[in-house]
């Protein structure tokens, strides 16, 4: 865990490292805060790569960061998706930087789900059933089959205990399928607490969006908790805070089923719907992600409105494509400091196999229900885009 740090103020060098698998949000929302992104990505989006010096991943993620490291500037990291699940890359770094974020054994242990569980459990916090053996299965409850290494929904599969066999991985494990709104809290640590910065309401494997099975689809938000859904989510947050002592950002999915709060698993860096409560409050995590550092922030943050509602969704390939120049987002500046319906932008001419993801498209709006048009409506355009149905786009 890092100490205090003063990095420049405004009109200085603020350069920080982002590192992940896709870092265009989080490197948006640094802007946004007034600092000066270098990034490593996977994608190197052209939104991306127009705003900030970005080093493309070309041969495997996350082996090769430990390489691309040695050229990037002597200042602190913030890591985002799926560096979360390999803490042997993340202690190399922390050797060559300073790491703004969880890492260590509070890492380990804000990712080992069995443990997380029972320690709610001990407390009264409903948790979905964690299954290691045949004996504990009910074939009249329905599982999912999860990696423990992955993240953004990747690799998981429903399990029907009536049909299939449980298989012994020690990269997967079996859990409860609870029924349910999947929903997404964010909080932000610090030495004397936290904070719980807002709520939305998340989606995985939507099949107008071409996700397959659990991938992550998208948030809308904020949404307002009910009594108890509040009580349980300030609970789970003083539970984290006093086991795990875990400092700055971290999000919480969990299900809320009849107004009960069964939490998932922890993402403990910088997640993607952090960034469409950011855009709907008027405020920037990252300024209070680094404050729970220490340092001083470059733009204070105003206080928070809910004026309006950001919907976000990530649009699959539905087979494989090539990126036309009549796109609509070529129109679009990708500007950091401005609202803009599309963001992760793929190059012109570039191809992307099916079930790949295409682009991002956001929705502003002053309700749900009118998200969800403007955000069907964009599908829909996508669709046309790429001729869904027909064979003029498909490389095949």
């Amino acid at each position: 865990m890092a100490g205090r740090f003063n990095l420049p103020r405004k009109g200085d060098n603020a350069t920080l490292i982002l590192i992940g698998a896709s870092v265009r949000s989080l490197a948006f929302s640094c802007i946004r805060a007034g600092y000066q992104p270098w990034c490593i990505d996977l994608y190197a989006d052209e939104d991306l790569a127009k705003n900030c010096p970005t080093t493309l991943i070309t041969k495997s993620f996350p082996d090769e960061i430990s390489d691309l490291i040695k050229a990037a500037p002597k200042v602190p990291i913030l890591y985002t998706g799926g560096l979360e699940n390999h803490s042997a890359l993340l202690h190399f770094l922390s050797a060559q930087r300073t790491i703004l974020g969880i890492t260590g054994r509070t890492l380990y242990n804000l990712r080992n789900i069995p443990g997380f569980y029972k320690l709610l459990k001990s407390k009264q916090i409903n948790t979905p059933a964690i299954i290691i053996s045949m004996k504990d299965l009910n074939n009249e409850t329905s599982y999912l089959r999860k990696p423990k290494y992955r993240s953004g929904g990747l690799g998981i599969k429903p399990f029907d205990p009536s049909k299939q066999a449980m298989v012994d991985d020690s990269d997967f494990y079996y859990q409860e399928f609870i029924n349910g709104e999947s929903r997404s809290a964010i909080f932000c640590f610090t030495e004397s607490g936290f904070e719980l910065l807002g709520l939305s309401i998340q989606s995985s494997g939507t099949q107008s969006l071409h996700a397959n099975d659990f991938l992550y689809s998208g948030n809308m938000g904020p949404v307002k908790p009910c009594n108890s859904e509040l009580k349980e989510l300030q609970t789970i947050g003083k539970i984290i805070s006093s086991n795990y002592r875990p400092r700055g950002l971290l999000g919480l999915d969990y299900i809320l089923n009849d107004s009960k709060v069964y939490p998932l698993e922890i993402n403990p860096r910088y997640t993607a719907s952090m960034e469409v409560l950011e855009l709907a409050l008027g405020q920037n995590f990252i300024t209070k992600h680094l404050q729970a550092f220490g340092i001083k922030p470059i733009y204070e943050n105003p206080a928070p409105s809910e004026t309006t509602v950001i919907g976000k969704a990530i649009y699959y390939a539905p087979h494989d494509v090539l990126i036309p120049k009549e796109a609509p987002w070529h129109s679009i500046e990708a500007n950091p400091l401005l609202f803009s319906p599309f963001a992760d932008i793929p190059k012109t001419g570039s191809a992307i196999h099916k079930g790949s993801p295409v682009i991002t498209v956001f929705a502003k709006a002053d309700s749900l229900t009118e998200v969800k048009v403007q955000l069907k409506t964009r599908t829909s355009q996508l669709d046309s885009l790429f001729h869904v149905g027909t064979l003029q786009n498909n490389l095949v």
